[in-house]
């Protein structure tokens, strides 16, 4: 299990300090985002009479992309809404091949997330209306499946509802 990085070091950072690709989460829609930051790249194109163009993100316009759903979604944001909205879970150099395929990027594990938490209002109803028909333990399966996700951890849903 990969540890959560914890908000004190998350509020450490800082447009300037910021390492050139982050990983953020949603923490509402458990969406995993991709964020890059580049700084000083200039490239060379002759058709401009200054013989180039940056690249170079802003503070107030920074581009998200998502990488754990079925279609990839962009969005800007700026670096006080980017910091205040997503959850911070790391950098580029934290991350191995293995983890990226299975937790970040893994679309299955996210849309068995969003089915997991979706059937918690149906199954918090049918607890309260038939006490005793042993839905408790859907409920706590379900429960743990949502727990498993938002601490960064595979699952294998069982669909047995």
């Amino acid at each position: 299990m990969r540890e959560k990085k914890e908000m004190n070091e998350k509020t450490k950072l800082t447009f300037e300090t910021v390492p050139e690709v982050t990983y953020w989460r949603n923490p509402n829609s458990g969406v995993i985002y991709h964020c890059s930051v580049h700084r000083n790249t200039w490239v060379e194109y002759d058709g401009f009479e200054e013989g180039g163009y940056s690249y170079d993100t802003n503070k107030h316009r920074i581009n998200i992309s998502s990488i754990n759903t079925r279609v990839e979604y962009n969005y800007y944001y700026t670096w006080e809404e980017l910091v205040e909205k997503f959850e911070f879970l790391c950098t580029s150099d934290d991350v191995d091949e293995d983890y990226y395929v299975n937790i970040l990027a893994n679309k299955k594990l996210y849309r068995e997330f969003k089915l997991a938490k979706s059937r918690l209002p149906y199954l918090r109803g049918t607890v309260k209306r038939e006490p005793d028909a042993g839905h408790e333990v859907k409920l706590e399966k379900m429960l743990l499946y949502v727990e498993k996700y938002n601490n960064l951890e595979s699952f294998e849903f069982e669909w047995d509802f």
